[in-house]
């Protein structure tokens, strides 16, 4: 087999291999001898078929299996001969194709970036930490009782944190869209799970109300066939239902899963749960500073393949949030909304690879097991959960890479000059207040 690579740019190759033709001649021939077993021909009994009729009826079958089988094969074996990291399926293009003459085709890829820089030397990062106050639990426990709302019908005139059941259909020039209507569609007014407009128009509705409102979607909304477009809906008010907030009383607390009922231990519980979501967020946090300084100045070429995975992603992600709201999902979504933050997350993922193979990190076991029993801390029985998760290595394999990346992380703000910061709990969940970076 010859190999020929060359540059098409900082991380293209193009890749031409021949095949010698004796080896794809020798593929073609035992494609026909195992058609020839099974092969059902009129006149001819299973298996005693001559190979010159098998060879008449299924030589371009025979040739196009083996030629792909050989591509395939020879591609990836090229790959290793010629120690290249491919970053994606290739584009191969056939230039002959004939049985007796030598198996040639051009692959074009794209390689693994060389990243610079791997390091935090000479950066500072400050990091924030904080500690969970009395008024943080209270603040969760009122958030509890707004979750625990009950509604009921009411005779009166809908508003805020009202529920509204309502039938719509909305149309844009004049015709119904996919998506655009609902039978029974219950929303609770003040919480934004509609347009603004939309919603807006059902404040100070009562029951068998009936109207009809006029809005324009945003031009960057996820449908496209509706995007920027103006659409009028036909509304009718089914129910309007008036919140119920429970008391904090045994009955509630027990809910929860605390059986002596106590308002003490129902607080011991909201604290740990607190300060787990507090340890959590701070991982997401130092992860966040630290691959923000990891990618100052550290330019270099990302694969078009791995920026299309995540688009791709992003993509099924946002059809599945319309689906769940009853919106339109099936429709054309714009790829080029969510190319800038999918470029973002290969160059992050591709400087930690670096990280990681630099520093020559492998999962360290403990600290797996630590964060599977963390996650089946929530489960009525954790140790079976945990028994569960060690029982599956492509589960395992997961925490493994999470744990990877945190050792990382550590490993980088070792390096680095950190400052820590106490803020207050509330700020400190916030998600739009990262830590800070300095060069």
């Amino acid at each position: 087999m010859d190999v020929a690579i060359e540059n098409t740019g900082a991380i293209g190759r193009r890749m031409t291999v021949k095949v010698p033709a004796e080896q794809l001649d020798g593929a073609i021939t035992a494609k026909l001898t195992r058609l020839a077993r099974t092969a059902k021909i009129a006149g001819f009994r299973p298996g005693k078929v001559p190979m010159k009729v098998i060879e008449s009826r299924f030589a371009d079958q025979a040739l196009a299996e083996a030629a792909d089988e050989l591509i395939s094969s020879s591609y990836f074996s090229a790959l290793a001969d010629k120690s290249l990291d491919a970053a994606g399926p290739p584009s191969i293009e056939p230039k002959t194709l004939a049985r007796g003459e030598d198996l040639e085709f051009v692959a074009d890829f794209e390689i693994f970036p060389d990243v610079t820089k791997t390091d935090l030397k000479g950066v500072s990062v400050e990091r924030e930490q904080c500690d969970i106050k009395d008024e943080d639990i209270d603040r969760t426990i009122d958030t509890l009782r707004q979750q625990r709302t009950a509604y009921s019908a009411a005779e009166k005139a809908s508003e805020t944190n009202d529920r509204v059941t309502i039938d719509f259909e909305g149309r844009v020039d004049g015709e119904v869209f996919q998506g655009g209507e609902a039978k029974d569609y219950a929303v609770v007014l003040g919480k934004g799970a509609l347009l603004p407009e939309f919603e807006n128009a059902l404040v100070g509705v009562k029951a068998n109300d009936e109207l009809t409102i006029p809005l324009t979607f945003p031009q960057d909304y996820p449908g496209v066939e509706v995007a920027g477009k103006a659409a009028e809906f036909s509304i009718k008010v089914k129910e309007v239902a008036a919140p119920e907030v429970p008391e904090i009383d045994e009955a509630f607390i027990k809910t929860f899963g605390i059986e002596d009922g106590s308002v003490e231990a129902f607080r011991t519980e909201i604290r740990t749960s607190l300060e787990r979501e507090r340890d959590q967020r701070a991982r997401l946090k130092v992860r966040e500073s630290v691959l923000d300084a990891l990618m100052k100045d550290n330019e270099f070429e990302v694969p078009t393949a791995l920026v299309d995975e995540e688009i791709n992603r992003s993509i099924q992600a946002v059809r599945q949030q319309l689906q769940q709201r009853g919106l339109p999902h099936d429709g054309p979504i714009d790829r080029a909304n969510y190319l800038d933050e999918a470029y973002r997350r290969v160059r992050l993922g591709l400087a930690m690879h670096g990280v990681v193979k630099r520093l020559e990190i492998k999962p360290d076991a403990d600290r797996v097991r630590e964060r599977v029993t963390e996650m089946g801390s929530s489960y009525s029985d954790p140790e079976q959960f945990v028994k569960w998760y060690f029982e599956d290595k492509s589960r395992l394999a997961q925490i493994e890479a999470v744990v990877v990346e945190e050792q990382a992380v550590d490993a980088l703000l070792a390096e680095a000059t950190v400052t820590d910061k106490t803020i207050s709990f509330e700020e400190f969940m916030r998600p739009d207040a990262p830590a800070k970076v300095e060069a």
